[in-house]
């Protein structure tokens, strides 16, 4: 009977040796997971922070350009001049019945 018992005492330690040891090894592959997902967190916090800013800057751009002043200087260097009167034509509006393709 204490061969019976010494035997269930080494298996029930071989099991539980066992499941610490992957316990642990489930430990280490979530801890690698994690470091790995707050890596790619702060990727992409750092990508959408850069197209923040570059959304800012073509805007800015985007404004400048568009200044009544650069504008007005742009149409003088390419020749360009406010329309005389008769010179703009009304075209009227065909309507969605026109069958435009």
């Amino acid at each position: 009977m204490s061969q019976m018992s010494s035997s269930g005492w080494l298996l029930a330690f071989i099991i539980s040796l066992l499941l610490s040891l992957l316990m642990g090894l489930a430990l280490v592959w979530l801890s690698i997971e994690r470091t790995d997902k707050a890596y790619s967190i702060r990727q992409l916090r750092n990508e959408v922070e850069q197209r923040a800013v570059l959304k800012t800057k073509l805007e800015v751009e985007r404004d400048r350009l568009l200044a009544p002043h650069v504008l007005r200087r742009k149409a003088i260097q390419l020749g360009m001049s406010e329309a005389k009167p008769g010179q703009i034509r009304r075209m009227p509006d065909p309507g969605p019945e026109a069958g435009v393709q």
